[in-house]
């Protein structure tokens, strides 16, 4: 017992991020409505921007594209462990109207958690500290590994997904919902809780667990939710 303890509480050690890869290609969560948000790293840059299917038939975006469709974030610093990278990053979006365009509270840190070739977990924590507060963070291996995550899927991955049979019928959608409802997925909610990400009236949360159940019954996730919301009202 004294051991697992010790383990558990071992805390990760930051080192410079100059020149690393976190991400070897874009990754995408599968939303409300047709929209995705779509994970980029370029260079010591990390984006996080809105895009629509359309970008799976090869569609792509320049820097300055991504800066004015979402939010960027520098790389400071990266710690590893196992499949996990921790990253601390600072948001350099400008706040418009404001006397303060770079707050002090502009950083946070970012967990990507390599879960296969086809996905990418991604969760935000400590957002809107200060630099400070990032660089006396604190987090154990443990709290890693039975953490939540949204799950981020590959192009590859999202153009699989593409040709899954989709969702067309009020049946169909019902069968959806009740996988939703089965209790299948308690394990995810109970993650959430204790991770307690940030995420608005659970919608994310929503959205993985609609995804997760479409690609267990063999239905195609992107846009499935608008159409459940349609076909089940």
């Amino acid at each position: 017992m004294t051991r697992f303890v010790l383990l558990v509480a071992v805390l990760l050690t930051f080192g410079p991020a100059q020149g690393q890869t976190f991400l070897t290609q874009d990754y995408h969560f599968i939303g409300r409505g047709l929209g995705t948000t779509t994970l980029r790293q370029s260079h010591d840059t990390l984006y996080l921007f809105r895009d629509y299917p359309a970008v799976f038939a090869g569609r792509t975006h320049s820097s300055s594209q991504l800066k004015r469709a979402g939010d960027h974030f520098k790389i400071i610093s990266s710690a590893r462990s196992g499949k996990f990278d921790v990253l601390k990053v600072e948001q350099l979006d400008t706040l418009a109207l404001t006397s303060e365009p770079y707050p002090e509270t502009r950083y946070s840190l970012v967990i990507l958690n390599h879960m296969s070739k086809d996905a990418v977990g991604y969760l935000s924590q400590r957002f809107g500290s200060t630099k400070a507060a990032i660089d006396t963070a604190k987090i154990s291996a443990n709290a890693l590994r039975t953490g939540f995550y949204f799950t981020y899927f590959s192009d590859a991955y999202m153009k699989e997904l593409a040709g899954l049979k989709k969702i067309s019928t009020k049946e169909q959608a019902q069968e959806i919902f009740d996988e939703v409802k089965s209790g299948s997925f308690k394990a995810v909610i109970d993650r959430y809780e204790r991770t307690k990400p940030q995420d608005y009236y659970a919608s994310g949360l929503t959205s993985e667990i609609i995804n997760l159940a479409c690609i267990k019954k063999g239905y195609n996730p992107i846009g499935a939710q608008q159409t459940m919301n349609a076909l089940l009202k």
